[in-house]
């Protein structure tokens, strides 16, 4: 069925361990045979080469490898846990995007299709760039704490007088200015100015007691009409319901098949000549199989046969 697929179908995106797909026979080498112009693409921990390769592995697995859970949290304390996967998502899926169009660019210019192979660890290994190059090109190490905006400045959270956090990003000068007058005027600002490393510490121990007296939402009355990079750390159901999530339409109502729809994340690409389509909001294993397998030359006892011999992983 596959090999049928692919004479029409001229992408295809794996996720197995290395050599699975080969013993399947349905490997890079045995599809290009049916077509060409196949572009396939291969989405695993480690890659298809190197002594990881046959390793299994986690998001957390794969930002610990590529050195970038290394300085990632506070001095003295554990590695960052995320709160999503940044490996898997960031640079799994999304990396996987890029080296499939880039390669869909290629063929339209030569009529070439190619082999595509994401690591998830080496797209990781690359989000190392900021402070990956000062170590290339000079041995300085980052170390958790220590950088711009991993804690060892006032770029940072902190706790509000009702428990909750707010954001401060005001690295620029100009909005570092904004957030010192919006905090405590010119003193502050010549405090902050400061930049040894004693002195920022003495700086983000003031921005401590500070936001520690008022609310978040007070806090956030202070600094809607300022331009200073302070946002405030939202809940999941607050970002839902935030007005430039809303704005955006990032959450959006898509038909069960029912009648009823089902709220899920949009899509976050914004396109002026293209919009996506919402059409399931989930459909239950194996629903479209027949429709799917009437594509494809192949006889109605064979399609039985698969969609029977569990194949196809359901019984429709």
């Amino acid at each position: 069925l596959v090999k049928a697929m692919v004479e029409d179908y001229d992408i295809l995106v794996e996720q197995f361990r290395p050599g699975v797909m080969d013993r399947l026979g349905l490997g890079y080498d045995q599809l290009i045979k049916i077509n060409p112009r196949l572009i396939y693409c291969s989405i695993t921990g480690y890659g298809q080469t190197g002594p990881y390769r046959n390793r299994a592995g986690h998001d957390n697995n794969y930002l610990s490898v590529s050195g970038v859970n290394g300085y990632s949290g506070r001095e003295g304390e554990l590695p960052a846990l995320m709160g999503t996967q940044v490996a898997d998502i960031a640079c799994g899926s999304l990396h996987g995007v890029v080296g499939i169009l880039a390669a869909v660019n290629h063929r339209h210019c030569t009529g070439e299709g190619q082999y595509v192979d994401i690591s998830m660890t080496d797209a990781a290994f690359s989000l190392n760039i900021m402070y990956g190059t000062d170590y290339l090109a000079a041995g300085i190490e980052p170390a958790p704490g220590k950088e711009l905006i991993n804690g060892g400045s006032f770029y940072d959270y902190y706790e509000t007088a009702d428990g909750r956090h707010i954001s401060v990003g005001s690295l620029e000068p100009h909005f570092f200015e904004q957030l010192c007058m919006a905090l405590g005027g010119k003193d502050l600002l010549n405090q902050g100015a400061k930049q040894d490393p004693a002195r920022q510490r003495a700086f983000k121990q003031t921005l401590q007691r500070i936001f520690k007296e008022k609310t978040l939402k007070e806090w956030c009355s202070v600094f809607s009409e300022k331009d200073a990079c302070v946002e405030p750390v939202l809940k999941f159901s607050e970002a839902c319901r935030n007005e430039q999530m809303q704005a955006r339409k990032m959450v959006v109502p898509v038909p069960c098949g029912d009648g009823e729809t089902l709220d899920q994340i949009a899509h976050p690409i914004k396109m002026s000549r293209c919009e996506p389509r919402y059409q399931y909001a989930g459909v239950s294993l194996g629903e479209h199989n027949r429709e799917i397998l009437n594509e494809f030359k192949i006889t109605s006892e064979v399609k039985e046969a698969l969609i029977s011999s569990g194949a196809m992983g359901s019984d429709k």
